[in-house]
């Protein structure tokens, strides 16, 4: 199975997490799991559900007893094993919360852990973990809480394991509500924004004077090769000769830029320019 991303926000359903037991309905894009519930992702094999990469879980786990977990469960759904907690509750009864890695040691639940200090229930926070090769880091609403480099699995793409999505409780005095679950494959990102259409090559030019006053310097000799670049540029995006109009805060409002569908007649531009600078001391459009 793919390593895909992953959304759930509980408008419409369970999303992916199919294998639920004891789940009421999600109601307001919120479910609640209390008493002994389960709501998980399907541990088929070892390529079920999702390897290396970043998962986000939005909950508020309430009461101070152990019982509520946001889990990875192994996908050959065999324990002990491939269990890693993104949260659960401390066995002391203190309500203090962390993160843990399990692994199986011949046949015995082995773990080490990660203490969230200062976190407290009773509020909705992003808990997150982001598994990569040899390193698995806790972070509560961004600030990181620790990380754990020894016994880190492999995931399926990199010769080990997958693990499945899931929330438990499992304790009649505790209760955890989840509103959203995401998870981002390693090395992925948000689409980057299409960039502007770039000059021909052959228009390609030093870079236009900065008057803003038509292409041309306040002061010295008019550019025409950055002129006539702005103005291609322009041609290729609009398809249409034009030179966008505009004052400085020194000179008087230019005359109307040429547009036209044909090729500009560079002579008369020319003149046009000269003429202002004769009339007024600047260089402009």
């Amino acid at each position: 199975m793919a390593n895909n991303p992953l959304s759930v926000s509980f408008d419409n359903g369970f999303g992916s997490l199919g294998n639920a037991w004891n789940v009421p309905a999600p109601r307001n894009g919120e479910v609640t799991l209390s008493g002994s519930s389960g709501l998980m992702e399907w541990a088929s094999g070892k390529s079920a559900g999702h390897g290396y990469g970043t998962y986000t879980v939005t909950a508020k786990i309430n009461g101070h007893e152990p019982g509520p977990a946001i889990l990875l469960w192994p996908g050959d759904d065999k324990w002990p094993g491939q269990e890693i907690d993104l949260v659960e509750n401390a066995h002391d009864h203190s309500g203090r919360q962390y993160g843990t890695v399990h692994w199986n040691d011949n046949g015995k639940d082995a773990f080490k852990t990660e203490m969230f200090e200062g976190v407290t229930g009773g509020v909705f926070h992003d808990y997150q973990l982001i598994w990569e090769p040899g390193k698995m880091t806790f972070k509560v609403d961004g600030k990181d809480m620790g990380s754990i480099t020894s016994h880190v699995p492999k995931d399926f793409a990199h010769g080990g394991m997958n693990n499945t999505i899931g929330i438990l409780n499992n304790n009649p005095d505790t209760s955890i509500t989840v509103s959203h679950i995401d998870f981002k494959p390693l090395g992925s990102s948000d689409p980057a924004p299409a960039p502007a259409p770039a000059p021909t090559p052959e228009a390609a030019p030093a870079p236009a004077p900065s008057t803003g006053s038509g292409g041309s310097s306040s002061g010295g000799a008019v550019d025409w090769y950055a002129i006539a670049a702005q103005m291609t540029a322009n041609f290729n995006a609009t398809g249409k000769w034009e030179m966008p109009s505009g004052g400085t805060s020194h000179s008087p409002a230019p005359a109307p830029a040429p547009s036209q569908d044909h090729p500009v007649d560079w002579h008369a531009l020319a003149a046009q320019v000269m003429a202002n600078y004769e009339a007024t001391g600047h260089w402009f459009m």
